[in-house]
């Protein structure tokens, strides 16, 4: 098998019943040409091209090439074939026109079978593309090519085309047209996406363009080639607000939770972000099904420093949305690594209430109560919060940690031996009750030490009861 020597620039292959019969049709580049071939069960049809082919206005003849040009165009019908051969020939062309083996003279028939050929062909390849361009760009600027390009056959050659286009000095204005107009011609994922990211520059210089560059990723059926294209936006132009919240609208249309979360990674990898760009993506993480990638994306979130309150209370929201207690505590545990305000805390404790294992209550209320500055409000609201823990080993846990805080008030004190009073177990309550002790002989506050004995009394053991009341005498 030959070997060749350029890379493949473009196979397609489509198939389809004709009894026993296939149409294929393919176009790749071997040293610098380009080679046509289409096969249907009634003619064949090859073409060969190389340099720059120009084409007379009505698409039925060439008018030039370059001096490395050539043109070999071959069809076989019914076995019937017929082949003209294009070269440069001083300041002019030389036509050769052959049906079978024989040289026939070009004119008349050679230059009518041409003009008969040549009208197909620009359609379905990239024979003259470029002057085609720049002809109907100047008959009718941007929107005539862009009508031209919705007539051609198949994506690959569209493509051609409105890459030429973009080559050329369009207007600014004109981008978002151009952008809808291609997509609505394209239907191809593939050529969309190569298209789009061609030119990406040039569709970010505006409002209009870029709403019309994510439209077009709408039509994609591939998350994947979505993705592409986002994230190509998200490094070829700075992270305007307006920007991203159209790339992030873009991005909550897509099914799968593991593309939504590739384009906010690659948002937050960039540097100088604002915080209401932050705030935007993490209300974008709403739109993530998956436990799983939703906290990913969280946990990136909360490493940028300097979040603002409505940025940290965004979080909390979206972590009361997870349905594990396993991701929300690791979400949680990074979020409260932070001093949060007492907005963002008392936002807070509602999720806290949510999670329903009694191993993850603890260990994220343990966090608060040994990293936050609470208030008498919020250190109430945690007790209430953590009552709810069904373990008498966990609530005691909790609770002698809670008492480890370098000051507790009286309301934090009298908050801790009412969650106490909660717990069925007299170990349990011995134990945080005598861890209490010192903290409200410290007080020296009747009120105290008398909600200390009654929460006492519902000791039933002699012997525990014995050593909670020594404590406290």
């Amino acid at each position: 098998m030959k070997t060749f020597a350029a890379s493949l620039l473009f196979v397609l292959i489509a198939t389809y019943s004709i009894g026993q019969t296939t149409v294929y049709s393919s176009s790749r580049t071997e040293n610098r040409k380009t080679t046509f071939r289409h096969s249907s069960p009634m003619s064949n049809f090859t073409v060969e091209t190389r340099g720059s082919i120009e084409l007379s206005d009505n698409d039925a003849d060439i008018k030039s090439m370059s001096a490395d040009g050539y043109l070999e165009v071959t069809k076989t019908v019914f076995g019937s074939r017929r082949s003209i051969v294009i070269t440069p020939q001083g300041s002019g062309l030389k036509r050769e026109y052959y049906e079978g083996r024989s040289l026939v003279a070009f004119e008349p028939e050679g230059r009518k079978w041409l003009s008969e050929v040549l009208p197909e062909l620009v359609r379905s390849t990239t024979i003259g593309a470029e002057s085609r361009v720049n002809r109907f760009y100047k008959q009718g600027g941007a929107t005539a090519v862009v009508n031209e390009i919705r007539s051609l056959e198949s994506d690959h050659v569209k493509a051609h085309y409105a890459n030429l286009l973009m080559k050329l000095n369009v207007p600014v204005g004109d981008y978002g047209m151009i952008a809808s107009g291609v997509a609505s011609a394209i239907d191809s994922d593939h050529y969309m996406t190569e298209f789009l990211k061609g030119s990406m520059d040039k569709f970010l210089q505006n409002k209009m363009a870029t709403e019309a560059l994510f439209a077009a990723t709408q039509k994609m059926d591939s998350d994947h080639y979505k993705t592409e294209v986002i994230r190509e936006a998200l490094f070829s132009a700075p992270a305007s607000l307006e920007n991203i919240k159209i790339i992030l609208l873009a991005t909550g249309r897509m099914d799968s939770d593991h593309y939504k979360t590739e384009v906010l990674k690659s948002l937050l990898k960039q540097n100088n972000l604002t915080d209401a760009i932050i705030a935007e993506m993490i209300t974008a993480t709403r739109s993530i099904d998956s436990d799983h990638y939703r906290t990913i994306v969280l946990n990136k979130a909360l490493d940028k420093k300097g979040l603002s309150t409505t940025s940290y209370q965004k979080v909390v929201e979206s972590v009361r949305e997870i349905e594990s207690d396993h991701y929300k505590t690791e979400v949680l545990t990074n979020l409260l690594q932070d001093d949060l305000s007492p907005e963002t805390l008392n936002s807070l404790m509602g999720t806290v209430s949510s999670i329903e294992s009694d191993h993850y209550l603890t260990q994220v209320a343990n966090q608060i109560v040994k990293r936050q500055n609470l208030s008498d409000d919020s250190f109430q609201k945690l007790m209430e919060a953590i009552s709810s823990n069904g373990s008498d080993h966990y609530l005691s846990v909790f609770l002698q940690t809670a008492l480890e805080r370098p000051t507790l008030s009286k309301q934090n004190l009298l908050s801790i031996l009412q969650a106490t009073g909660r717990i069925d177990s007299d170990h349990y309550i011995s134990e945080v009750l005598t861890d209490a002790a010192p903290k409200i002989k410290g007080m020296n506050d009747a009120s105290l030490k008398e909600a200390y004995r009654s929460v006492a009394k519902r000791v039933e053991s002699e012997t525990y009861y014995g050593r909670i009341i020594r404590a406290i005498d």
